[in-house]
């Protein structure tokens, strides 16, 4: 039996499963953390979380409904034991204990490696203030299912709502002097990410081809996130 704490397991998870829009996943353990490569049901975004968990040996998981045992672990208290098999994970507190039973590995989706890695041109500083802005602004416009990052004469922004006709639409300043030219990304995944990994600072890094790369770094956990553009109509 390993003893962890659950705070710290659901950070780990939490960081792939972005409120449920990735769900299958292998777990690789080793006496010093545990990782998983990931990519989204809708393809549209891969991702790497390695958090600082020790005890735990060697070895390969199958999560196949992550949600599931997010609801499993809620019942527990904040300190736990976590015993493995080859079929199960199992996990008890003081008073309750349950199985979580295990996928095969052959059912995990495949995450696509790139052919190679493009350049970024421009970094964008993600903190607190960031993050409320940008939650608060995708609550205030929730139909908007991406937001778009502009610069014009006056700075770089980041917009909701955007257009070429006349709409609702809200914008704030971003933290960047580089030249950004006009693109679209997933309010509700890139909303998702900035909101598991709030309290550490990261960056947004933008690439001509139409990539997103989005990193958090602390003592604990160790995220980053690529995410493909959306093409809008009428562009």
């Amino acid at each position: 039996m390993t003893k962890i704490e659950k705070t710290k397991l659901l950070g780990f998870i939490s960081r792939y499963a972005l409120g449920g829009n990735v769900e299958s996943v292998k777990w690789k353990t080793g006496p010093d953390n545990i990782i998983t490569n990931f990519v989204s049901t809708d393809k549209t975004l891969k991702g790497k979380i390695e958090t600082n968990i020790t005890g735990i040996h060697d070895d390969e998981f199958g999560i196949f409904e992550t949600s599931q045992l997010i609801r499993m672990l809620s019942i527990l208290s904040e300190d736990i034991e976590i015993n493995t098999s080859k079929t199960s994970l199992m996990f008890k507190d003081k008073f309750t204990d349950f199985s979580y039973v295990l996928a095969d590995l052959d059912v995990i989706p495949k995450v696509p490696s790139l052919k190679m890695t493009p350049s970024f041109t421009a970094t964008i500083k993600i903190n607190d203030n960031f993050i409320n802005r940008f939650v608060k602004s995708h609550g205030a416009l929730p139909d908007s299912d991406f937001f778009t990052i502009e610069s014009d004469v006056i700075g770089r922004k980041i917009t909701f709502g955007y257009s070429n006709t006349n709409t609702n639409r809200i914008s704030f300043d971003i933290d960047t002097e580089d030249d950004i030219q006009t693109i679209h990304f997933s309010s509700n995944l890139v909303r998702e990410i900035i909101v598991a990994n709030k309290g550490t600072e990261g960056t947004l890094e933008i690439s001509p081809v139409g990539l997103a790369r989005i990193k958090f770094n602390n003592t604990l956990h160790k995220s980053e996130y690529l995410l493909v553009n959306k093409q809008i109509d009428g562009e």
